[in-house]
């Protein structure tokens, strides 16, 4: 479970970055790649190319890190619940109830 602090917080950073870029380089953004590498273009024209090629791969790192550290802190919730649940239960897992009367059953 994503905290909704993170994720404000995440959203909010997103927004801010999302609008710079789109400020600065809002024509070349509306061009295609092809477009881009006209004999017109500056020297800036390969890195802004190169910055559209790259965007798809940092946004999936970014993603998977924020899943990852999701699922990470869920395991750890679980744990503290198994382990919470295993000392109220008297040191026995969900496994192991307690026999009837105190005494073990014998096979």
């Amino acid at each position: 479970m994503v905290k909704p602090g993170l994720a404000a917080v995440t959203r909010t950073w997103l927004a801010a970055w999302l609008a710079v870029v789109a400020v600065l380089f809002c024509r070349t953004a509306e061009a295609c790649p092809a477009c881009t590498t006209r004999s017109s273009g500056s020297f800036l024209t390969p890195l802004l190319l190169g910055g559209m090629i790259l965007t798809p791969y940092l946004v999936t790192t970014v993603v998977l890190r924020i899943v990852r550290r999701g699922e990470a802190e869920r395991r750890l919730e679980e744990a503290a619940l198994a382990r919470a649940a295993a000392s109220a239960n008297g040191g026995r897992s969900h496994h192991e109830a307690a026999p009837a009367g105190g005494v073990p059953a014998r096979i």
